[in-house]
């Protein structure tokens, strides 16, 4: 426990192991990405640079920390379309059991409109990943080839663009909020 300003601290653990290690670092490195993009204000910069720092603690995570930054390509409209994100996610309220969440690195696949067509809902899934270290806890298994798909995404996210699509970031850092189109 800590003390800071006359409130109690509380710190807590992700369980990393070596293996998620290169993980990690992607999403660091992502962030560098980000950083260089002459659309991003200085605050955005700035929050950017506060949620590396945050990953770059890890294993160790402050209560009161919520971080996000990540990408979504989007193609189409409300009609017909298809929006994939990239995201990494850091979280810890220790006093508060609904967002205890811990790391997430997750993507996402999702066609407009909705479907429940099982052609459709398997291109889903191969192409969504989902890794969750709860605060305190193991993170389920990280498959190696998921991995190397999420990692290879972050490193050069314009290369997912095709002619007419949108590419959109969106940065959270404590109650700082941003989400900005970048250039195609």
């Amino acid at each position: 426990m800590k003390m800071r300003t006359g409130r109690t601290k509380f710190m807590a653990n992700i369980l990393l192991d070596k293996s998620h290690k290169k993980l990690i670092q992607s999403a660091i490195e992502f962030g560098n990405w980000l950083s260089a993009q002459t659309s991003l204000s200085e605050d955005d910069k700035k929050a950017v640079q506060s949620i590396q720092q945050v990953l770059n603690k890890l294993p160790k995570i402050n209560d009161g920390t919520l971080a996000m930054y990540g990408f979504s390509v989007e193609r189409g409209d409300d009609e017909k379309g298809l929006i994939r994100g990239w995201d990494i996610s850091v979280e810890y309220f220790a006093h508060d059991p609904e967002q205890q969440g811990g790391l997430e690195i997750f993507s996402s696949y999702l066609p407009i409109p909705e479907s429940t067509d099982k052609d459709v809902l398997a291109i889903k899934k191969q192409h969504e990943v989902y890794f969750h270290w709860p605060i305190g806890d193991i993170c389920n298994l990280v498959k190696q080839e998921q991995a190397q798909q999420w990692i290879t995404a972050v490193s050069q996210p314009q290369a997912l663009l095709s002619e007419g699509d949108r590419l959109r970031v969106e940065i959270v850092y404590q109650d700082f909020y941003s989400e900005i189109e970048l250039p195609g």
